[in-house]
């Protein structure tokens, strides 16, 4: 009864979505994530930050991230409401559309935007390299989507990295609070975070790609140049993630196993620098 109230209100057809209406949307997410980056600036992060932070970057790299992960909590919960309410989106990734889907990607599309010009303002597009070229990937598919009202579907499944993402810039944040590698709710999170990275990136990347292949007759030649290129960028930087996570939370929790049997302490138990210089991706 709840899905069919859900598609009544958000028909899926082509010809009850505006074009318009999702750059606007866009548009307004754009203004929405400057005001909380100002409401962030006049609060301040955690005195155990200011306190610790080497640097105004280290300051700033708190308010990016608190903003990274309100997106994909967002973004995270209402794509998975997505595939609830529209388990025929599995049929056609290609055609199907909804105003609930539509806007979930305008929005998306918009804080995306945000963050670009957060890193070009902050003159952090060559440092934060990676996270430029997944922008500038990402900004230029889901704009084409957006415009052709095309691809919607692929579209939130890509979106499904932000399930992930939830975790990921969590477990970053609880780094700069100095919460301990050891503490059972790190652990909790790097745990999570290694199984929804597989679950959703994995998936996300191993979709798409097939998709590519297997419906190129349905993809106009210049889209899958586009689309193809954005993939391997992807394909190339998750699986690097991936092993750095791994290293990070896994082996190392290992190697300090080793020295407390060996040594009977483990001096670095405590320590949450894990020498990553990207706190998005890493």
């Amino acid at each position: 009864m709840k899905n069919e109230l859900y598609k009544y209100a958000f028909p899926n057809e082509a010809g009850v979505v505006s074009v318009k209406g999702g750059f606007c949307a866009a548009l307004f997410t754009i203004a929405i994530f400057g005001l909380l980056n100002q409401i962030l600036t006049v609060i301040g992060p955690p005195r155990i930050i200011v306190h610790r932070a080497k640097n105004q970057e280290e300051l700033w790299k708190w308010k990016n991230l608190l903003l990274s992960w309100i997106h994909a909590l967002i973004i995270g919960i209402w794509d998975l409401s997505c595939f609830y309410l529209y388990p025929e989106m599995w049929q056609d990734l290609i055609n199907h559309i909804s105003p609930f889907t539509y806007y979930m990607v305008a929005i998306s599309t918009g804080y995306f935007f945000y963050d670009f010009m957060d890193l070009l303002i902050q003159g952090k597009l060559l440092k934060e390299w990676e996270l430029s070229l997944h922008h500038i990937a990402v900004i230029s598919t889901f704009v084409y989507n957006l415009s052709n009202r095309m691809f919607i579907g692929y579209t939130a499944v890509a979106l499904l990295t932000e399930v992930n993402s939830i975790f990921l810039h969590l477990r970053k944040l609880m780094q700069m609070l100095r919460v301990s590698f050891t503490a059972p709710v790190y652990r909790l999170n790097a745990l999570i975070n290694l199984a929804t990275f597989l679950l959703c990136r994995g998936y996300c990347l191993a979709r798409i790609t097939y998709g590519i292949v297997a419906e190129r007759s349905r993809i106009d030649t210049a889209y899958l140049c586009l689309l193809g290129g954005a993939m391997c960028i992807m394909n190339l930087i998750n699986p690097a993630l991936f092993v750095i996570l791994l290293r990070s939370d896994v082996f190392r929790r290992s190697r300090r196993l080793s020295n407390t049997v060996g040594h009977g302490s483990d001096p670095g138990a405590d320590k949450t620098d894990d020498g990553e210089n990207n706190g998005k991706l890493y």
